[in-house]
């Protein structure tokens, strides 16, 4: 399992490597700017490019997988991409709902034209990779001139009603003056919809909303209730935070009187996501809620997903390894600004959806240049039984611009050493005694962005047993260097 985990690794940030130098795949900003740039100018700017990418391929052919148990991407990356020039989804791709019924997968999604009318699409697949698009596609239209859905449609999650037979959408509309709210509409087939005529279903009333557009919402339906968790984002601020509401009939809601019922995070620094979060997705094992989400930490900065866990659905406790899933690393490459709307399917399967040896995360990645695009992500798990593998055991605070060593001393008289890097690059783990000589070198290879552990048995280089005092660890990366002491015990 560890070396299909590290093919996977090695062949996503292979695949995308190759994206970065497909210029028809990538429009032209960012790593391509040069386009716009004075043809000698231009020129220059474009060996300077070809030096990084050259540079890049290098310690891509190095590169090393974490060792921690998380998300490795799909090497096929992105699964899911805009359509053609001129189409009504030609920008961009997201907001999506991915369900099982009849045999193969389902995917509604965004799509964004160049006007940025958005409207509501579907494609199917029989493996969640490869998808055909629905010809009557979008499937769910603007409204007419005047109604409240008639300029954009966003953000919908769709659940298969088996008590009813019938498939139900909530979705985001809004009008030209800026008017959101989110609507309601049906459906025998999943293609061909009606719209409640008394839409919008849910619109900002508490304090917390005012002032927002709510929507990325999920909806469950459990013992004959609907429980719909959803975000509100400021749209001048970037600011966010998510709340929880329910309902008897899927229309009339009840917001719940604790909300906002996630809040960023806060600290100082501001945490990863201390700044905002939104997009919840939300499964139920039986006991337990489990929620991914995504977080940020500054106006219109770099978003990664964590994950938080509630016995209500209204009280919510972040994962201590939150992050779960940061953004890809590669200059140029599709998901290297945000990911965000995570969709996950777990391992033992479940109703309505096949059992499988892996946990799934659909997810949408956008560049620099506000592209955005599905793709896909693994957990393989030995034990499927649980909803979640065993995690980092030492909490650690990240975000997107810092190094993290946590070192934790054990019975054996050695030390666990776990550590997060943002960054693609040579990363070094040496241990140095209180005078300041090298003792022993842990690590010393080119790894992805992630998480990753490794023990040093309180032994020197040659295997010699080391005196019980002071000593320092050392993790350093391209342009960052951190430092934790660590106290050998007899």
């Amino acid at each position: 399992m560890k070396r299909t985990v590290k093919t996977l690794a090695v062949a996503a940030v292979l695949v995308a490597a190759v994206l970065i130098l497909a210029p028809d795949i990538h429009s032209c900003h960012g790593i391509l700017s040069y386009r716009f740039m004075p043809i000698e100018k231009a020129r220059l700017e474009f060996v300077k490019v070809q030096a990084e990418l050259l540079k890049q391929r290098r310690l891509l052919k190095e590169v090393a997988s974490p060792a921690v148990d998380q998300w490795v991407r799909y090497y096929g990356n992105p699964i899911f991409q805009p359509g053609p020039k001129g189409s009504w989804e030609e920008v961009s791709v997201d907001c999506f709902t991915v369900g099982y019924f009849e045999g193969k997968y389902w995917l509604w999604y965004v799509g964004t034209p160049r006007g940025l009318n958005c409207q509501i699409g579907l494609a199917t697949s029989p493996d969640g990779i490869n998808w055909t698009r629905h010809p009557e596609n979008p499937i769910l239209k603007l409204g007419p001139a005047g109604s409240w859905d008639s300029s954009i449609l966003l953000c919908q999650h769709i659940l298969y009603d088996k008590a009813e037979l019938i498939y139900k959408m909530w979705y985001v509309g809004g009008n030209p003056k800026a008017d959101f709210g989110i609507g309601y509409a049906t459906s025998l087939d999943g293609v061909h919809w009606t719209k409640y005529a008394g839409n919008p279903v849910m619109i900002p009333t508490q304090s917390w909303e005012i002032g927002t557009v709510i929507e990325g919402q999920t909806v469950l339906k459990m013992g004959g209730e609907y429980k719909m968790w959803y975000g509100a984002i400021a749209i001048g601020s970037d600011i966010s935070y998510m709340g929880y509401a329910s309902s008897r009939d899927g229309i009339h809601w009840t917001k719940h009187p604790s909300n906002p019922i996630i809040s960023p995070s806060g600290g100082t620094p501001l945490e990863w996501d201390g700044y905002s979060v939104d997009t919840p997705d939300v499964l139920y094992d039986g006991k337990i809620y489990h929620m991914y989400y995504r977080g940020w930490r500054k106006k219109s900065g770099i978003s990664y997903i964590g994950r938080a866990t509630s016995p209500d659905g209204a009280i919510w406790t972040r994962d201590p390894d939150n992050p779960v899933f940061v953004t890809g690393n590669i200059p140029g490459a599709w998901d290297v600004f945000q990911i965000y709307r995570a969709r996950v399917f777990w391992a033992e399967g479940g109703e309505d959806r096949p059992v499988a040896a892996v946990d799934r995360m659909w997810f949408t990645g956008r560049d620099y240049t506000l592209k955005s695009q599905v793709g896909l992500a693994f957990m393989p798990r030995q034990d499927i039984a649980a909803p979640k593998p065993p995690g980092r055991r030492i909490p650690m605070t990240v975000n997107q611009d810092n190094l993290n060593l946590v070192v934790e001393m054990d019975a054996a008289g050695g030390a666990t050493l776990q550590y997060f890097t943002p960054w693609l690059g040579n990363i070094s783990l040496r241990v140095f005694d209180a005078s300041g000589r090298q003792v022993r070198s842990i690590v010393g290879e080119v790894q992805l962005p992630g998480f990753y552990e490794r023990r040093w048995d309180g032994r020197g280089a040659r295997g010699q047993a080391l005196k019980p005092g002071l000593y320092y660890a050392e993790l350093t990366a391209p342009n960052s260097v951190l430092t934790k002491e660590v106290i050998l015990v007899k």
